[in-house]
């Protein structure tokens, strides 16, 4: 033991509350130093406590191999998420740590132990214990591997110590005295840990200097201490048994590895010294090339560093588990939707062994963003599924660093903000092709940013093999569809999302939860699955309407059943609501026949099985009643049809060219001369669009659609041409609705519509009222608002939520000039989900109709416009890498009333999601394609029908109109306090009672009606309310 020394004599005296006698609970200030005698006898307490912990933890590792512990290991997740972001907790873990550690350091001049010292002992180490746990258990249940790594390592050797010998330290004796001497220093570990959670939870900016300086001191004092305690304790131990036969002489193995590596370190105590010449040779040798190795290793090591942390390094999966690998050059907001919608748990069982590599080009600024943002707590059972790399496709050796021949599949992911839209098109096929020539058999799939460079994938004979999506068609087509079918938007988005809604949450709260809300939130819970169809349905010759009763009744009206899926081997066919007598086929050899599910999850979808009663079977209509739909009843719905014969083609007869009839040339000269000609003319008249004659224009009930931020492009392509499709398909000429385009330079991509009936550009400015006003805006009755112009990128310096910026100011200009009640449906397309709250509702500006109040709904639009540019900024935080990590919650997009209204359209992160899925149903982007163009019905529900449930008009209308019911249209009152979330009241929950637009007496307060699409609803549980529309697929023609 250490001599006390007279200087330190009075610490002893003065932190010596009571003398006790060395039979007391501990020693007291008659004390044993530290020595092996008492040593050994803690170690066994320690390697004790290890053991146990090790045997028992092996028993839950191999639990967790042969028994489902989800339920555990997220619960361990969370507690650890939750203790690593409390700042509580945090400190109250510092705090224990700091007196334990600076406890021990006291200890080691007074040499005793006092009861009040070993409470503090006890508590600090019962303290640690609390802190393994739950650490212990969330590594055993990932399996034995991860449960062996962390018992050799991550603080459960250093705990054990540190708990065992405290706990041994009333027990161990050596001669009937017992010792003050436990290694709390051990506790240093603890507080450096707290120390560094502590600064990430208190968001501390280490890039300002005094706080650099701060926690250089801080972690150099910890340091310091942890090395000093441990050289004294060994010190003071002496060499056990074991070693002493090796230190007899002063040259022995220790002491020569000691002087080599003190010597080539330059530190040279002085101790030791070589004596011969040849020793001393040998010493000058080993010096020099010592110095030499150590610079070279300590350069490789940081080098190493430096290179995992930017991207580099290598990743393998595991043999035989799903793997994705990413690459292109997206955005840190579309990554984190992509790894968010890929590892959601409703795909929990799917992706229980999936793992993900992203490769980024080296000047990404999404690397660091998406590596802040996978660290957060929330985030910890992604973090370790997702592998950051900086790096290109076009190498080969950064496509082996993450192992891509044993990628499951390879997604090939856009810039949304680039600046040039055509270049970033074709570097990703480039990169497609890449991959293709290393590994030709892997699922590869494809997200463009324009459908016209699929183009390019043909010239290189690679489109059969590739699954692609186009951005602008997707996307335009669906607010194409949502400008005739109110809701369309909302209902598909949903399904193209996994959205989980916790249905348990009570209103209990301070703001209740409204009902349309509720009835909104079931319906966006639904996903699209596709479950092959049980073989009872064809061995019966079961019918498609009889297999969706069947379903329906199966489930209790919860699952319902709206296409089939028929996939041979070189084939599919995608088939929405076949038509009722439509009967299903016999899986034989390779084909497969699948049912298209609308259900919460997929053990929700019940079939009927061998042994089964068959609950659809019903007596099938005559052919007089399928022609009549089921005739003329009482309460019969009102079904708006059209009565085309079948699809209209958007463009007319080719050209006759007269003209050129006369000259002799070769047939097939003459027939190359033709079409020639024919593309010069129809390329003559493009660089001249029709302007909309002022009749159609005064008439109203025309689409308008607003292309913003097109002034700074020089090559515009809108794609019109899917945003006309839908709208002409299945329509008589007089019911055809003329479509109006607006921008401020004219689109180079005219010619494709310049053919087609009823289709006008007016060139001007969206955010002008003037312009506004030319196209009578508030006569149209609908407006679609998107940017249509590059990213403004410059370099990834470029923020975000700037391209959102115009269409949220043309949205607010164009709907506080809409009178009160206007019939125009206001629809904005937005890039970044996470900018919605600037949306207004409807009617949030303007209101009385009169010039006045809507020149006041003007100055209130612009004004919030002039600050919504930093708004924008602070509040989303979506400029540099915060927008990952360091926003404050908001209410998601996907629950806001405008999008519930089908009147706001997150086509990014709606487009990356459904790519995502992809992955998981490889039929989604044909089911969501079959959708957009299966002919939609809206069914007004006429008063006999209120009060009636779901189902009954869904078998109804299925039986008697051939048309299959998704949803409902509902209207709700929504109360307008100046806030773009503000809350919907049901109009007519329960009542049947339709409330009207009111303004409060003596209150600011509002209240609109708005109406919400009700997706799939509990067919057996909800009644039909007045004025519901219900939104039905039409049967197939020719099915």
């Amino acid at each position: 033991a250490l001599p006390i020394s007279p200087h330190h004599s009075h610490l002893k005296s003065f932190f010596r509350p009571v003398a006790m006698a060395s039979g007391g609970l501990v020693c007291g200030d008659v004390c044993v130093g530290i020595t092996w005698d008492i040593a050994n006898q803690a170690l066994t307490f320690s390697g004790g406590l290890w053991g146990g912990l090790f045997g028992l933890g092996l028993c839950i590792a191999i639990t967790s191999l042969t028994s489902n512990v989800d339920s555990w290991r997220e619960a361990l997740d969370i507690t650890i998420a939750r203790s690593n972001s409390s700042k509580t907790f945090l400190i109250i873990r510092f705090v224990c740590a700091l007196v334990q550690t600076g406890y021990f350091a006291l200890r080691t001049y007074t040499k005793s132990l006092s009861p009040l010292g070993f409470v503090i002992e006890i508590l600090s180490a019962l303290w640690s214990f609390c802190v393994l746990l739950p650490r212990w258990g969330a590594a055993h249940v990932q399996g034995p591997v991860a449960g062996f790594k962390f018992m050799l390592g991550g603080n459960a050797i250093a705990d054990s110590l540190l708990i065992g010998c405290t706990v041994a330290l009333p027990i161990a004796a050596v001669e009937g005295t017992k010792s003050w001497f436990a290694p709390s220093w051990l506790g240093a570990l603890h507080l450096m840990d707290s120390w560094d959670k502590l600064m990430k939870v208190y968001k501390v900016n280490l890039e300002l200097p005094k706080n650099q300086l701060s926690d250089a001191i801080v972690r150099t004092l910890i340091q310091t201490y942890f090395m000093g305690m441990m050289m004294l304790t060994f010190e003071n131990l002496g060499d056990p048994e074991l070693l002493k036969p090796f230190v007899q002489e002063k040259w022995n193995t220790v002491s020569s590895i000691y002087f080599i590596l003190t010597s080539v370190c330059t530190v040279g105590y002085g101790d030791l010294a070589p004596a011969t010449s040849l020793g001393r040779i040998c010493t000058v040798v080993a010096i020099f090339g010592g110095i030499a190795w150590l610079a070279s290793v300590s350069y490789r090591i940081m080098q190493i560093l430096a290179v995992n942390k930017s991207g580099g390094g290598f990743f393998e999966p595991i043999l035989h588990s799903k793997y994705i690998v990413v690459l292109g050059n997206p955005t840190a907001h579309m990554l984190r939707n992509f790894i968010l919608e890929v590892f959601h748990p409703d795909h929990a069982e799917d992706a229980d062994d999936l793992h993900m590599s992203v490769i980024l080009p080296k000047a990404s600024s999404a690397m660091e963003q998406l590596s802040e943002w996978l660290k957060l707590p929330e985030n910890i059972r992604i973090y370790p599924r997702v592998h950051l790399f900086s790096g290109t496709a076009l190498e080969e050796k950064d496509l082996n660093r993450v192992t891509i021949s044993a990628a499951t599949c390879v997604f090939v992911m856009p810039d949304f903000l680039c600046s040039n839209v055509m270049q970033e098109d074709t570097e990703n096929i480039i990169r497609l092709m890449s991959v293709q020539r290393l590994v030709p058999k892997v699922r590869m799939i494809l997200l463009l940013l324009r459908a016209e460079n699929r183009q390019l994938l043909m010239q290189a004979h690679m489109d059969a093999d590739i699954t692609t999506v186009a951005y602008d068609q997707f996307k335009l087509e669906m607010a194409g569809k949502s400008c005739q079918v109110h809701g369309f938007a909302p209902l598909v988005s949903n399904l193209c999302k996994s959205i989980a809604i916790d249905e348990d949450e009570e209103d209990d709260g301070p703001e209740i939860k409204p009902q349309w809300k509720k009835d909104f939130e079931r319906g966006a819970g639904l996903e699209v699955y596709e479950v092959e169809l049980s073989p009872v349905y064809a061995d019966r010759e079961a019918t498609f309407i009889e297999v969706v009763v069947d379903i329906i009744e199966q489930t209790g009206g919860l699952v319902y059943l709206i296409g089939l899926v028929e996939m041979r081997q070189e084939s599919k066919r995608v088939l929405i609501n076949p038509g009722p007598n439509y009967k299903i086929k016999k899986a034989i050899g390779a084909m497969k026949v699948m049912g298209v599910f609308l259900a919460a999850d997929r053990e929700a979808i019940m079939q009927c099985d061998v042994g089964m009663v068959f609950l659809g079977r019903r007596e099938r209509a005559s052919a007089t009643d399928e022609g009549e739909g089921g005739g003329a009843e009482d309460g019969d719905v009102e079904v708006e049809q059209s009565n085309s014969k079948g699809p209209r083609a958007m463009t007319n007869a080719k050209d006759t060219l007269a003209e050129l009839a006369h000259i002799q040339m070769k047939p097939e000269h003459k027939e190359a001369a033709m079409n020639l000609a024919r593309v010069v003319r129809q390329h003559q008249r493009a660089l001249k669009p029709k302007r909309p004659p002022l009749k159609t224009l005064a008439v109203g009930g025309h689409v308008i659609v607003l292309a913003v931020g097109t002034e700074s492009t020089e090559d515009l392509r809108l794609g019109i041409e899917y945003f006309v499709k839908p709208l002409r398909q299945n329509v008589n000429p007089e019911e055809m609705l003329p479509v109006v385009v607006m921008s401020a330079i004219q689109p180079r991509d005219w010619f494709n519509v310049e053919l087609a009936d009823q289709v006008y550009f007016m060139q001007g400015s969206p955010t002008s009222l003037m312009d506004l006003e030319r196209v009578n805006f508030s006569g149209a009755s609908a407006i679609f608002i998107s940017h249509s112009g590059s990213g403004r990128g410059d370099g990834g310096t470029q923020e975000s939520w700037a391209v959102d910026f115009e269409v949220i100011c043309c949205t607010r200009l164009v709907e506080s000039q809409l009178p009160a009640g206007s019939s125009t449906v206001v629809v904005s397309d937005i890039v970044v989900d996470s900018n919605h709250p600037f949306l207004p509702l409807p009617g949030q500006y303007g209101g009385q109709g009169d010039k006045q109040s809507r020149r006041r709904g003007l100055r209130a639009s612009l004004a919030g416009g002039l600050d919504l540019k930093n708004s924008l900024a602070s509040v989303t935080g979506r400029s540099s890498g915060a927008g990952v990590s360091g926003a404050k919650k908001q209410e998601e997009y996907f629950i806001q009333p405008r999008f519930a209204a089908g009147r706001l359209f997150a086509g990014g992160t709606t487009f990356t999601s459904l790519a995502a899925n992809t992955f998981y149903n490889p039929t989604l982007i044909d089911l969501v394609s079959t959708m957009i163009t299966t002919q939609i019905t809206m069914v007004r529900l006429p008063p006999a029908w209120e009060g009636k449930s779901y189902f009954e008009l869904f078998d109804h209308l299925l039986w008697k109109q051939k048309l299959l019911a998704v949803g409902i249209y509902r209207h709700a009152d929504m109360s307008l306090g100046g806030e773009s979330g503000g809350g919907m009241q049901q109009s007519n929950a329960g009542t049947g009672r339709v409330s009207r637009l009111q303004v409060e007496s003596g209150s600011t307060k509002r209240s609109i009606r708005m109406g919400f699409v009700y997706t799939a609803p509990p067919g057996k549980e909800t009644a039909m309310l007045p004025g519901d529309l219900v939104i039905c697929f039409q049967a197939l023609q020719d099915a």
